[in-house]
């Protein structure tokens, strides 16, 4: 899947954390919401239905992205029916998504979520395209091609996009500005936490099914 408009990515790992930071997250705590993504995700065997581990990902992900974020102050809510946290003060509002094999890869490329998403993700990502002008005071190397006119109110959406196949696991944190037919086309920007060539997934655990033990799941180059 390609994006239409230029995204501002971001993969420097100084800038990610500095953007995380006005964003009100560490990239230690996202990291650790895609580690329970990931867990939940391999606590599956073939004896589940097949969309069990997609939706234990999104489940588990969704928790503890709640846990992490109403301990930071932050409010959990269920707008559009989306599961998420709510920052009040920066106007921000936090929830995960499992996402395809574009995940954390530099444009054209981008993350496409694996489940078609519903008429609520539609107005969300239609409420951050009134939002855009809020991004101006950020430093920025790209201007979007088309913007919107800013709209007094509105939260502006992040959502933690995870990608796990096997042992290789991506992920970042991005502001979705497009979708079609229920799936992700379009992104203002783009927080690369794990690459295809990055480490930082080095430590998140996986557990096993039936109490079985944990071990690391390394993240592979590619």
């Amino acid at each position: 899947m390609t994006s239409v408009t230029a995204a501002i990515f971001r993969v420097n790992p100084i800038e990610v954390r500095n953007r995380l930071e006005e964003l009100g997250w560490t990239l230690e705590e996202l990291i650790e919401i895609v580690g329970t993504m990931v867990s939940a995700r391999h606590s599956c065997t073939d004896n589940d239905p097949t969309c069990a581990p997609g939706w234990m990902a999104w489940k588990d992900g969704s928790r503890r992205l709640r846990e992490i974020g109403r301990a930071k102050g932050l409010q959990k809510s269920e707008i559009d029916q989306i599961p998420c946290v709510v920052d009040v003060d920066r106007k921000l509002r936090f929830s995960v998504s499992n996402t395809d094999d574009g995940t954390s890869l530099a444009p054209p490329r981008i993350p496409q979520n694996c489940s078609k998403k519903g008429p609520g993700t539609d107005r969300v990502v239609t409420s951050n395209q009134g939002s855009l002008f809020d991004y101006l005071d950020a430093p920025m190397k790209v201007v979007p091609l088309s913007m919107a006119k800013p709209q007094p109110g509105i939260l502006v959406s992040w959502f933690l996009c995870t990608y796990c196949a096997g042992d290789e696991i991506r992920a970042e944190l991005s502001c979705p500005i497009g979708v079609h037919g229920g799936f992700f086309t379009d992104f203002l920007e783009r927080l690369v936490l794990i690459g295809p060539d990055d480490d930082g997934g080095a430590g998140i655990r996986r557990i096993l099914p039936d109490d079985g033990p944990e071990f690391d799941i390394p993240v592979t180059r590619k």
